[in-house]
């Protein structure tokens, strides 16, 4: 290490004793920012350690190095970073210039620092990957007296910088903004400069303290809601085809789920059910089960906004239901595990799964649409722009004189129109059909099947998800 930091002698606890018992390698207690924890280590896991230890340079095998405008950032980089353990965060006062506000992120096989080494103006800890309480993977601060450095995306005029950090949170591509107050900045309205930037890996390309500057994070993925949550209402009270444009946050629980084999391109939709877990259809997966080769995206209104910068959930598990052999037969129905947890927004919102009791005979329903990129006609293509349509739920005895040659039984649920004109199509399949109750919104049922699309007499068939509801806990739990 530089800036003549006094390195210590490695220290070897027991395999589980107390960090406590540990002590700082020859140091004292008085060097640590919060309480020492009583807590296990090295044994089957780590537990919750919540402290931030100043003066304290923590040693070990180096994962990764960004930039962060202070520790309690550059904790939460690390709890999201999948290997590693603990960190150490070099403050603007760090006397070597270019180490200014980097984050060092590292392992270690015993999951505690190899080496502690005091010093000024460092400040270290541990990951939070194990502590109960969601943590939310944004920071909502604005932090002043600071320029983020990144790839530019656009400059716009605006009224202050929580505007800016609005105007960062509603661009999708968008990861951290500065805002430059100063008056050479300013047009006449006396709205200033917001500078919206992103970088590879989400973080800044570089910190530099600059007078009267402001900066900080897209807003896009902190929590507004404890998990797990499922009610919740789209922003207007209100693949398709017959569809209409959507608007942003209009439908949150809507992800487009992309197959990425020699080319990238969107497959499907699903449903965000739970800060973890997706529901798609089964057919989806069809011939597609390797988890690696998915990519979940949320928080999207346009196909055209996703490229190769833009922020994706991996999969890392996918579950299809046993029974399920076509989706003419019902069943379809497959659940998708998420490489880590989701954070939910006014973007990205779970959708709640119905009672068991509920079925498509229940009346209570107000009000069901379908949302997709699918197909707009039978031979068309997927659409850039979430479409969305209102179509009415019809019984299943009367979806059965529709369908002679199929069985339609209670694990399906049908909708449409009797002359047609509106229905999900292609591109649409393992979306949601959602329905509103008393204003809170279910996820009634999954974009199955259909005789083409929108044909007369030919209603779209979905699997009814109050079926499955038992089935869904049981994997999810």
């Amino acid at each position: 290490m530089t800036s003549g930091a006094t390195p210590h002698v490695p220290f070897m606890p027991p395999p589980c004793a107390p960090l406590s018992e540990v002590g700082l390698a020859g140091g004292s207690s008085r060097h640590w920012a919060g309480s020492l924890p009583q807590v296990q280590m090295g044994c089957s896991g780590w537990d919750c350690r919540l402290d931030i230890f100043q003066h304290q340079i923590f040693s070990g095998t180096s994962i990764d190095r960004v930039f962060a405008p202070d520790a309690s950032v550059c904790r939460t980089i690390c709890t999201y970073q999948p290997n590693c353990v603990f960190f150490t965060f070099y403050s603007s006062e760090w006397r070597a210039k270019k180490q200014r506000y980097t984050c060092h992120m590292m392992t270690s096989k015993s999951g505690i620092p190899d080496v502690l080494v005091e010093a000024k103006n460092v400040f270290s800890g541990f990951t939070l990957i194990n502590c109960r309480k969601t943590i939310p993977a944004c920071h909502s601060l604005i932090y002043p007296d600071l320029n983020f450095l990144g790839k530019d995306l656009k400059m716009e005029y605006v009224d202050g910088p929580k505007a800016c950090q609005q105007l960062c949170t509603d661009t999708v591509r968008c990861q951290f903004f500065t805002y430059s107050p100063k008056q050479a900045s300013c047009n006449r309205e006396g709205k200033c400069k917001c500078y919206l930037r992103m970088s590879t890996d989400g973080s800044p390309h570089g910190i530099v303290s600059e007078n009267e500057k402001k900066s900080g994070y897209s807003l896009r993925l902190c929590q507004v809601k404890e998990r797990p949550v499922c009610v919740q209402k789209p922003l207007l009270h209100s693949r398709v085809v017959g569809g209409t444009n959507s608007t942003l946050g209009e439908w949150p629980w809507q992800v487009s789920l992309h197959v990425k084999i020699s080319i990238q391109k969107h497959h499907c939709g699903g449903s965000i059910i739970s800060d973890r877990w997706i529901l798609t259809a089964a057919h989806c997966t069809e011939d597609l089960l390797m988890p690696g080769i998915w990519r979940v995206y949320s928080g999207i209104l346009k196909q055209s906004e996703i490229n190769e910068n833009t922020s994706f959930f991996k999969v890392q598990e996918i579950i299809v239901h046993p029974q399920y052999e076509i989706s003419e037969e019902g069943y379809d129905i497959a659940l998708m595990k998420l490489d880590r947890p989701m954070n939910f927004s006014d973007l990205q919102q779970p959708l709640c799964l119905p009672a068991n009791e509920e079925t498509n005979e229940n009346p209570g329903y107000t009000s069901c649409w379908v949302t997709g990129w699918g197909y707009t006609s039978e031979r068309g293509e997927i659409q850039d722009v979430l479409q969305k349509v209102n179509i009415p739920l019809i019984t299943n005895a009367e979806c059965q004189l529709r369908y002679r040659d199929f069985n339609i039984h209670s694990k399906m649920v049908c909708a449409g129109y009797r002359e047609g004109g509106k229905d999900a199509c292609k591109g649409d399949s393992g979306g949601p059909l959602s329905c509103k109750h008393k204003e809170t919104w279910y996820l009634v049922g999954i974009t199955s099947w259909g005789e083409g699309c929108a044909r007369p007499e030919h209603p779209g068939v979905y699997t009814n998800v109050a079926e499955f509801v038992e089935w869904i806990l049981e994997k999810i739990s």
